[in-house]
């Protein structure tokens, strides 16, 4: 599996990270022409993905990224210690475009496993931001009641649209995310994970002058 420094490094040279995106999607939406769209880095950060173990991958058509993990892990019970009952991630990934489009998150997909005892609750949380814009986190939630033993799917379209600014032709989508189990104090032994693939979907529209 590749590092995330050899994806950095693929990533931050934009000559080499063209992304070729359709005219319109399935919905409608016009998206720039193709060889417009680069991605000029990714970064992530956080206890659920320590250096090397995240992986972001953009499709062609700049409509489809996914995250892979390979340490997001929570647990409680005996042996555990309150840090490994939650951890996070937050994925930046700077996208640079014509001036005149904007894009947002119409659709996110997160699994994962639980094996939960009596009286535990897990928690996958996934929202999205962009940096430098005040409008509100698009958040989606999923909670595990115990007893839980199996593969879990957070699976949301977006209720509320949340689109890039305009009037700019780079825009940073963060992706936040958590797990967790509750309560702290157990004494059974309680495990969740995040495997992969993790992924959104983006559309694609253009600015008009009440955006």
């Amino acid at each position: 599996m590749r590092s995330l420094v050899n994806l950095l490094l693929l990533a931050g040279a934009a000559a080499a990270a063209v992304i070729t995106p359709p005219r319109s999607d399935t919905l409608g939406f016009t998206a720039p022409a193709p060889g417009e769209v680069k991605i000029l880095n990714v970064t992530a950060i956080g206890s659920g993905c320590p250096a090397g173990h995240a992986y972001v991958n953009v499709d062609a058509t700049a409509t489809i990224f996914d995250v892979a993990f390979d340490e997001y892990i929570v647990a409680v019970g005996p042996g555990t210690s309150v840090s490994d009952s939650r951890k996070n991630c937050r994925i930046s990934i700077n996208l640079q475009f014509p001036s005149g489009y904007q894009f947002s998150i119409i659709e996110t997909r997160f699994t994962g496993y639980a094996s939960l005892a009596e009286g535990q609750t897990g928690t996958c949380r996934a929202g999205y931001t962009f940096s430098g814009d005040n409008s509100q986190e698009v958040v989606f939630q999923k909670n595990l009641v115990a007893p839980y033993e199996d593969n879990y799917n957070l699976l949301a379209g977006v209720g509320v649209e949340s689109f890039s600014p305009c009037g700019s032709t780079t825009a940073i989508l963060n992706v936040n995310s958590e797990i967790r189990i509750t309560p702290l104090s157990t004494p059974n032994k309680g495990t969740m994970t995040v495997r992969t693939p993790n992924k959104a979907k983006l559309q694609w529209r253009r600015c008009d002058s009440s955006s």
